[in-house]
């Protein structure tokens, strides 16, 4: 059985973005992805969130690169974003105000609990407050 991560917003900005000071790292990691044969889960919110970060002109080529190989990629799943799973995260987003995630972060530990994900390819202090290995701030 192959390893499946979480692809998160913050390793997406970090491979894209040449300047963020975990592109090293990022780009690191994707080619031990590539390598290994890793195969990514992600959601249609958190491509909006990619869409959304990289809007600024100077990323935009890099966001549209990025965004379309997610898409082509065989090994990358993207999880559409249904009004149930809406739902389901407004609840943990709701219940859970203690906590400062957003409604994309709950979208996707949602996702990762029902896929049983245990690593999330993220930087995102939050995955790892709600259980998950932040693997962007393991390594």
């Amino acid at each position: 059985m192959n390893r499946i991560v979480f692809l998160d917003t913050s390793y997406a900005i970090a491979l894209s973005a040449p300047a963020d000071q975990l592109h090293e790292q990022a780009v690191k990691i994707a080619g031990l992805i590539e390598v290994e044969g890793v195969s990514l889960v992600t959601t249609r919110a958190v491509t909006l969130e990619i869409g959304n970060a990289l809007s600024k002109s100077r990323y935009r080529h890099a966001a549209i690169e990025l965004l379309n190989s997610l898409e082509d990629d065989p090994a990358v799943e993207i999880v559409p974003f249904t009004e149930e799973l809406y739902e389901r995260a407004y609840q943990l987003y709701g219940s859970r105000a203690d906590k400062e995630w957003g409604l994309t972060d709950c979208v996707s530990f949602i996702v990762m609990q029902e896929r049983e994900l245990g690593e999330a390819l993220t930087a995102d202090e939050h995955f790892r407050q709600a259980g998950f290995v932040a693997l962007l701030r393991e390594s």
